[in-house]
């Protein structure tokens, strides 16, 4: 249990998260170091809200967020090999639309067994494959980086917030961040 007393601590931790996380639109260099610090900052953030939304110390309307995704199959002739990489285990030519609860998504990344950022050539960070040890038998999951750090927001601001992305040539970032953060 958070305590009452606790709650805006957490939530710094989490706005600190979403500015950080809005950040690696513009890293394009990638180290050890990096992944390590945006790991983090998904998995303290997701137990935050995970830890706060138990407590009660959440809004209904926050507790009832719903975040769409896209969820790719495992491939039909996929042999279990504990040697290959995990990405060789699914279709990505074929998708679903999704939507996951705060509380499913949260747990998504807390009890995941793939977690793996996605780097396009040339760009920085753009969002996440994952998947629970339980739902990586069936699928696996890709978040655009914009999605959680609404996410991570709405909870600090109580309220959905929305922001969209802005693209000025090989230069991104979230529109209007500096109003929520």
């Amino acid at each position: 249990m958070i305590e009452v007393y606790t709650k805006e601590y957490w939530l710094n931790e989490l706005k600190e998260s979403a500015e950080f996380l809005e950040s690696l639109y513009r890293t394009t260099i990638w180290d050890n170091e990096l992944e390590f610090k945006t790991e983090k900052a998904v998995f303290i953030g997701c137990y935050a809200i995970r830890k706060l939304r138990e407590s009660q110390l959440l809004s209904s309307s926050v507790c009832g967020l719903n975040t769409s995704l896209i969820s790719h199959p495992v491939r039909v002739d996929f042999i279990e090999n504990n040697d290959e990489n995990w990405y060789k285990k699914y279709t990505f030519s074929q998708s679903n639309n999704q939507e996951l609860a705060l509380k499913s998504l949260c747990n998504q990344f807390i009890h995941s067994k793939i977690y793996s950022p996605f780097l396009p050539s040339g760009l920085g960070c753009v969002g996440f494959f994952f998947a629970s040890d339980t739902e990586c038998k069936k699928h696996v999951y890709y978040i655009q980086l914009i999605k959680v750090v609404n996410i991570f927001l709405s909870v600090v601001h109580n309220k959905s917030i929305n922001l969209e992305l802005e693209i000025n040539g090989a230069k991104v970032s979230a529109k209007n961040i500096k109003n929520h953060t």
